[in-house]
This record gives structure tokens, C-alpha cells and sequence, in this order.
């Protein structure tokens, strides 16, 4: 069956499948998520006695399921794609990251990611990870631009995962957030996900430690231009932090205001420059990854000072 494009299955549900739910039992019989099963019950590809059930239908002694779907191809090929290479050499690559790009492939999602236009663009790339995750070394959100590092080899991959393990690399942000905020402080909070979204994180007593450094570039009555250095790198930890000090990144649509003045579909957030010792050359590598176009909008339309933000640091 695995060499078929076109797939096709039959159940007959028995004693030991009564009352389970259809998109849990259907994810534990064959090679999809239960996201994936979910989207083919949306799309009427999923019979129930020839009729169509909602995921959550609770099966039936004696219940005939229908199933079928064409079988997606997941394996990771090279895309062409124009990255914005802001430094590199035969170990590494630093990359100034678009807006509303994936980091590595997901179960559901094996096109247009950074893993594909890499494969594309460069000949070497680590493989620690596997294919899904070819040169990654750390993560930037979907919608968050800027830097990242991307490892051309297995031993460059484990040092710089090293590297940043024992904090020996200085990752510095910029992002407009609502409000005027101190001109610097520091958020240290412990962290965990949020066990009612697991999409998002929360400030807890439990957790993990995240530390924060903040300085403000300019502000005005509604927004602040912020240059953040994170200390620990935890998932949504500059968001986390802006919200928990009640300062929400402008556009943040799973931690930032419900309704704001000024609209934007995602963030505005910008990974601007990474400071470390290179683990192979030793030299000491400071680069700077210039604002992508809908920073530059945010801060023009926030009637925040562009020439605020250092051109060095």
C-alpha cells in the first residue's frame, strides 16, 4: 500500500473500538495525524454507514468506516527560494528570515519552510535532526523575521547547539510594543505552557527560568520601540515577557491586545543581531540582519524614529 497514491481503507468497528471517538480512532489506524484525519472528515472523504459524521461521532458496535484519501508526499524537497544570506562560510550561514516562514517541516506541512529553500540554496547541511530539520540549529516563529543560524555540517551543528546551551551567544530583538515603557529594565520570570492553550507559554512559579533585557529607543503616547537581549531563549519568551509586564507586542495575535488602533496580521518583531565566538574559526562574529519591509510600515505608522535604532552593536 505504501507505493499507492490513492488509498482506500474499511473498518469494521468490534467490541474493543465502541464509544471511541472517530478522528482518535481513525489517527490510531493509519499514517496520519489526527489533524490530517480531522481535515478529511471536514472534506466528506470519511463514511460512517455511508453517511457523513462529525469528528467528534462516538463509533458503534458494527459500524462500517469508509476511508479515502490521496496519500501526501512528505518527503522534503529543495524549493527555489531568494534567502537574504547575511553571512556565511564553510561551516555555517547566518539568515535574515521573511515573514511568514516555517522554520523546519511539521507533520502536516512539508512545503515552503526554511528547510526547503536550504536545500535548495546550499549544498551542505547538517542531518543531526533528521531531514525535517536539515541546518536548523534554533528556532524563529512564523511570523517573527530576522536572524538564524544554519549549521553546513554535523560538528558545526553540535558545537553551536553548545553554544547556545551555555548561553555563550548574544541574541539582540527589536519590537514595537503598546504603551510607554521604562526607559530599561530587566524581566527574569520563571516559564511553562499554558496547560488551558498549549499553543501558548505563561509566566508560572513553575517552569523554566527566562531572563530578559529591555532598552528603549523611542517612544511616544501609544507605542515604544524596544531593543530586547534575551539572556535564556524559551518559546514566545519576548511575547510572554511584553504581555506579562502589560506591554504586548504591536500585531501579536495569541498574546498581544484583542483590539488594536493600528492593524497588523502578525507580530512586529525582528531578531536584529546575533554576537558569538565562531565554533570553528574562533573569530568573533557580530552581524546585523536589516528590518524587513512591515517593520519599517510599523514604525512609520506608529510615528516612531527609524534613526533611533543603532546601525552597530
Amino acid at each position: 500500500m505504501e507505493d499507492r497514491k490513492y488509498m482506500m481503507y474499511e473498518f469494521l468497528i468490534g467490541d474493543s473500538n465502541q464509544n471511541s471517538r472517530l478522528d482518535v480512532f481513525l489517527a490510531n489506524e493509519v499514517e496520519l495525524s489526527r489533524s490530517e484525519i480531522q481535515k478529511l472528515i471536514e472534506d466528506k472523504k470519511v463514511l460512517v454507514n455511508e453517511k457523513i459524521q462529525k469528528k467528534n461521532y462516538k463509533l458503534n458496535l458494527n459500524d462500517k468506516i469508509k476511508l479515502e484519501y490521496e496519500k501526501p508526499d512528505k518527503t522534503i524537497k529543495p524549493q527555489k527560494y531568494n534567502l537574504d544570506v547575511v553571512y556565511q562560510d564553510d561551516y555555517l550561514a547566518i539568515i535574515n528570515k521573511d515573514k511568514n516562514v516555517i522554520v523546519h517541516p511539521t507533520e502536516t506541512i512539508y512545503s515552503d519552510t526554511l528547510v526547503n529553500y536550504l536545500m535548495y540554496n546550499f549544498e551542505n547541511l547538517s542531518d543531526v535532526d533528521g531531514d525535517y530539520r536539515r541546518g536548523i540549529v534554533h528556532r524563529l516563529d512564523k511570523d517573527t523575521t530576522g536572524l538564524i543560524i544554519i549549521a553546513k555540517d554535523n560538528d558545526t551543528h553540535s558545537k553551536l547547539k553548545e553554544i547556545i546551551k551555555n548561553h555563550e551567544i548574544t541574541k539582540t530583538y527589536l519590537c514595537i510594543i503598546h504603551g510607554k515603557i521604562d526607559e530599561c529594565g530587566i524581566i527574569e520570570e520563571y516559564m511553562t505552557r499554558n496547560p488551558k492553550d498549549r499553543k501558548k507559554m505563561m509566566v508560572s512559579d513553575e517552569g523554566k527560568l527566562s531572563v530578559s533585557h529591555y532598552q528603549r529607543l523611542d517612544y511616544n503616547d501609544d507605542y515604544s520601540l524596544v531593543k530586547v537581549q534575551i539572556k535564556t531563549g524559551r518559546t514566545h519568551q519576548i511575547r510572554v515577557h511584553m504581555n506579562y509586564i502589560h506591554h504586548p507586542i504591536l500585531g501579536d495575535k495569541l498574546y498581544g491586545l484583542k483590539k488594536e488602533k493600528i492593524l497588523f496580521d502578525s507580530q512586529v518583531l525582528h531578531a536584529y543581531n546575533l554576537q558569538f565566538v565562531h565554533p570553528q574559526t574562533h573569530e568573533n562574529i557580530n552581524v546585523i540582519g536589516n528590518l524587513k519591509q512591515d517593520f519599517i510600515t510599523a514604525i512609520k505608522k506608529t510615528k516612531l524614529d527609524y534613526t533611533k535604532i543603532p546601525s552597530k552593536l
